[in-house]
């Protein structure tokens, strides 16, 4: 692919209209960022983003184990029938997952992520592959260093080797027959957050916690495939070089109603084109 994005959970609402809003709590901005105030929240994007895009990939394994093909409905843009997806979630989950595996069609699977990291999924089912749920406690660990670049600003976000984090995903699905089934996604993450963040050559640490709660469905319906997503949370990370230090907290509200603070200054509420209009990052890299 030319243009090297992840596919995670996140979509970009690209034709939303690209004009600003002021709200939220502190001292509201009546203009837009300045220089400083973009590239402070490019670096705390691209460092608490992390976090999300492991998550999107932990989760695709873990339904990939389960019912096999599933995750492809999230790139069937053809909505052409796919093959029947054979149910079976187990109580206990392991799987690799390497960002720059290709998928069946041959291309990144992760587009601007690259590296290895372990997934452990253990907790209770119920059910069976008519209908059911496993409800998951899921870790997963770096088993190398974990780059992640956003494809607007160019800010790289690296986790060191060894970094863990864990979450809740609760799985719930129902089949009908081969051409008729449901899976719904939820996991939930409230953990900290310690990356580098590489930006016009500087390099910047970021720290903070990242909470996170987003729901995915996977469905196919008389052969046509389809998926929805939702999310809310907030990321409230310290940004500093050892001598500058900036505070920013990106809070997701939903897909199209973010808001940014930078040192005590709001922006926003924004949709996701217009975080990325005013601020030069891709805010679901």
């Amino acid at each position: 692919m030319s243009t090297k994005r992840s596919r995670g959970w996140w979509a970009l609402a690209l034709a939303a209209a690209f004009a600003a809003g002021c709200g939220g709590n502190g001292s509201s901005a009546t203009t837009g960022p300045t220089d400083a105030q973009k590239a402070s929240a490019q670096q705390a994007d691209a460092g608490g983003s992390t976090v999300e895009q492991t998550m999107d990939a932990a989760n695709n394994a873990i339904l990939e184990n389960g019912a096999p093909g599933s995750t492809s409905a999230q790139s069937n843009s053809s909505k052409a029938a796919t093959a029947a997806v054979a149910i079976d979630f187990q109580a206990s989950v392991t799987a690799t997952v390497d960002l720059d595996a290709l998928n069946g069609s041959g291309q990144d699977s992760y587009p601007n992520a690259s590296g290895k990291f372990s997934v452990s999924a253990t907790g209770t089912l119920s059910g069976d592959a008519a209908a059911g749920q496993a409800s998951y406690g899921v870790t997963v660990t770096w088993l190398t260093d974990g780059v992640f670049t956003d494809p607007v600003c160019g800010a790289t976000a690296t986790v060191a080797s060894g970094s863990t984090w864990s979450y809740s995903l609760v799985v719930q699905w129902s089949k009908t027959d081969a051409l008729n089934w449901s899976i719904q996604a939820t996991s939930d993450v409230n953990g900290s957050l310690n990356a580098t963040v590489t930006a016009h050559s500087k390099t910047w640490t970021v720290t903070g916690n990242v909470t996170r709660h987003a729901s995915l469905t996977l469905s196919q319906t008389a052969g046509t495939t389809a998926f929805t997503f939702g999310i809310h949370g907030q990321r409230t990370v310290v940004v500093t070089d050892g001598t500058e230090t900036h505070t920013v907290v990106i809070t997701l509200n939903a897909l199209d109603n973010i808001t940014i603070e930078v040192d005590g200054t709001v922006f926003g509420p924004y949709t996701l084109a217009q975080v990325r209009w005013w601020f030069g990052f891709d805010c679901n890299a």
